[in-house]
């Protein structure tokens, strides 16, 4: 005969709840489709960490108490963070043939299997609170990436100020992210940090240092882009329609919508199209002008007569004739202020002159 008995049985058991108190979780469970332990967490019966421990003695398994560890950031860094975060797993220690890890639910077969497949080893398992387990996570990952994220973030900002780049661009994959820069056609890579970063990761260091921005994002497998658009520059527009094109393209006023989605501002809107009477940030291509639209430089119509231009156009540096040197900041570029009435004939000449 099986020694295998529920939850409710367990908790009966130990004392921790009576029988009146299983029935109104069981009620609960019923009416909502919450798993017992959840049903008697959200009806104050227990705590998370009473269904952890009971769980541990029920599956003759150490019950971890997370307060007291000491986080394995080498091990850490050997699993996704977001899979860590999700399924609250805390790598504990490593040896020849397992790695211990203190998971909150013990019966989550895939994250186990997924250990297993990610590191070659066999999981040895123990249980401790979940909300810990992800407090603690969230911590140390704060402490330990987003330093040199903001880093090199900030370093990027400093580099293209007062050029032609008016994007950051993040690819994130398992164990590095790429940063690149685009504008006015151009794209260049500037850095390739290591460690597992998300786009919360992204949104958490731009406010950090303060900036707000428009963004797109896109996923690919274990693959994500990020591509962020920092609104720093208060421009005075003299005249709308307007292009715009260098770092910080355009810090709004009032209210204001926009072809990309915005963090930081309760004044931006993201829609698909203008609206008359509003300012529209436009960060795609469109097919014709709109008179109350603003348009990053590569957005921009390709046909277009008396526009308020406010950008950079960039040439080769002669210095270095685009290799890259300390007077364009390596960035290969030189960068030649725009500012006026103009049209694409004017910006395209311009552009084949250099």
């Amino acid at each position: 005969m099986s020694k295998w008995k529920d939850l409710g049985t367990l908790l009966m058991e130990y004392g921790l709840i009576n029988g009146g108190d299983l029935n109104e979780g069981l009620k609960l469970q019923t009416q909502t489709g919450l798993r017992l332990g959840e049903a008697l967490v959200k009806l104050g019966k227990v705590s998370m960490e009473d269904i952890d421990w009971v769980l541990s003695k029920q599956l003759d398994i150490p019950y971890v108490i997370v307060d007291d560890i000491k986080v394995n950031i080498d091990l850490l860094g050997k699993f996704p963070k977001e899979f860590l975060i999700e399924n609250r797993v805390l790598p504990l220690y490593e040896a020849d043939d397992q790695v211990s890890v203190v998971l909150e639910d013990p019966f989550n077969k895939s994250a186990i299997a997924f250990i297993e497949d990610s590191i070659g080893k066999k999981v040895g398992l123990s249980t401790g609170s979940g909300s810990k387990i992800e407090e603690l996570l969230k911590q140390t990952f704060n402490k330990v990436g987003l330093p040199e994220l903001i880093d090199a973030i900030n370093t990027t900002i400093e580099k293209i100020k007062g050029t032609s780049f008016y994007r950051i661009d993040f690819f994130l994959a398992e164990h590095s992210c790429g940063i690149n820069v685009f504008g006015a056609g151009i794209l260049k890579h500037l850095a390739e940090i290591k460690g597992h970063y998300t786009n919360e990761d992204i949104f958490r260091a731009f406010d950090e240092l303060g900036v707000h921005f428009l963004y797109e994002q896109s996923f690919s497998n274990n693959r994500r882009f990020v591509a962020v658009f920092p609104l720093e520059n208060s421009i005075d527009i003299m005249k709308l329609p307007a292009i715009l094109g260098g770092y910080g393209l355009f810090l709004p006023e009032g209210n204001i919508f926009s072809d990309a989605h915005v963090y930081g501002f309760s004044n931006v809107f993201p829609l698909g199209k203008p609206i008359h009477g509003y300012p529209y940030l436009a960060t795609k291509d469109k097919q014709s002008a709109f008179r109350e639209i603003i348009y990053v430089i590569d957005a921009a119509p390709a046909e277009f007569r008396e526009y308020y231009v406010n950008t950079y156009l960039p040439r080769n540096c002669l210095s270095c004739n685009g290799s890259g040197c300390h007077i364009c900041r390596d960035l290969g570029y030189e960068f030649e202020k725009i500012e006026g009435i103009y049209s694409s004939d004017y910006i395209n000449q311009r552009r084949r002159e250099d």
